[in-house]
């Protein structure tokens, strides 16, 4: 019989944590490679006659990454300064410099 009271003291809690971290990894990777292709296309380094890099990076790249940061949020939250939660705090700033970058990139040309 379970007498917890918080769901964070629940046995699986940080199964569903740490799968919402694993969540944010995949987002992370997959906005990183749409943003590197879309973004020489975007910046003239590469060709693409018909703009679909650019289009996959810009509209798809960053909705991805800010998603990575919500599950990477609620991956660490509630939790104490452990493994996850410092895992959870990096993959939201990592998932957070993919929009940087498009900025950036909008700067420089």
């Amino acid at each position: 019989m379970s007498t917890t009271n918080r769901e964070e003291e629940a046995p699986g809690y940080q199964y569903v944590q740490a799968f919402a971290i694993l969540v944010s990894i995949i987002a992370c990777v997959s906005a990183a490679i749409m943003t590197y292709k879309g973004g020489s296309v975007y910046l003239g380094i590469a060709t693409d006659p018909y703009g679909r890099d650019l289009v996959v990076g810009a509209w798809v790249g960053i909705p991805t990454a800010l998603a990575g940061t919500i599950s990477a949020y609620l991956g660490g939250q509630g939790r104490n300064w452990d493994l996850l939660r410092y895992a959870a705090a990096l993959m939201m700033l990592l998932n957070l410099l993919v929009p940087l970058a498009w900025i950036i990139m909008a700067l420089i040309k």
